[in-house]
């Protein structure tokens, strides 16, 4: 399995590189978005496999630290991949390739503890896949963010660079934006309900006050409130996209940067 991480870390590093070197040399042409996608197809197969193999032979599903980047990066890769025929999703390739290209490095020299749960535990498998997806929303949702805050700095500079010029309106950026925001808050509300008052049926135990506890009810809020304001102030901008920044850092802090010290640093399972 390690071996076809880095076979994908590579593919999707390629991926980036020959992107990036289009963006630089011939930013004021049309992009090929087809090619890109049908290349992107295979690749996406690989990972596919990668992810789901595993869960249909054994019939368990592992969420050590490695699996969780692998899903959450095959998510955010496909959400891309279907996006893209139907929002303007141009320049986003840009940060999502050198994203997946490291999550696959890092799950294969960090796998974690492969510790699975049974599929057929329904009430588990609700919780799960209502956070991962969330994860990989939140994650396609904070690329935009970044692409918000680097467009939004060279307005105010007055010097966009033909790359730049190139990417979508800012405000086209920032109602995909929302919307991913949206979608995502629905789906980590169910998470962070299902893993807290519904603990013992989800987990077999009840909900320990933990600082993965802490960190999801954190980075719930701070999207809760991020939503309000744009919805009672029409909060935007560079402000919206700087707290978006703020509430996935605390998100991967509560699942993945816990996995990390405790699976890897402590050695324990989780």
């Amino acid at each position: 399995m390690n071996s076809l991480l880095l076979v994908l870390a590579l593919l999707y590093a390629v991926l980036a590189v020959c992107v990036w070197r289009f963006w630089r040399r011939y930013a004021a042409e049309h992009y090929p978005l087809r090619t890109e996608l049908m290349v992107l197809v295979p690749i996406l197969l690989l990972h596919t496999s990668v992810v789901w193999l595993p869960v249909l032979h054994e019939r368990t599903l592992a969420i050590g630290f490695g699996d969780a980047l692998t899903v959450v990066a095959w998510l955010m890769v496909l959400l891309y991949w279907c996006g893209s025929f139907f929002y303007p999703l141009k320049g986003l390739q840009l940060l999502l390739y050198p994203c997946a290209a490291l999550s696959m490095l890092l799950a294969a020299v960090w796998p974690g503890q492969h510790m699975g749960y049974s599929v057929h535990n329904l009430p588990f498998m609700l919780h799960i896949s209502a956070a991962l997806l969330a994860y990989g929303l939140f994650g396609i949702t904070t690329l935009l963010a970044v692409l918000m805050l680097v467009l939004n700095r060279q307005l105010h500079r007055r010097k966009m660079s033909a790359m730049m010029v190139s990417l979508p309106p800012l405000l086209s950026i920032e109602k995909l934006m929302f919307q991913g925001l949206w979608a995502g808050f629905v789906l980590l509300t169910v998470a962070v309900v299902s893993g807290t008052f519904f603990a013992e049926a989800v987990f077999g135990q009840p909900a320990a006050f933990t600082h993965k506890t802490v960190f999801g009810v954190i980075s719930w809020l701070i999207y809760a409130v991020i939503l309000f304001k744009h919805h009672t102030q029409a909060w935007r901008g560079k402000k919206a996209a700087q707290w978006m920044l703020v509430a996935f850092a605390c998100l991967m802090l509560a699942y993945i940067g816990s996995k990390f010290v405790l699976e890897i640093v402590l050695q324990r399972m989780v």
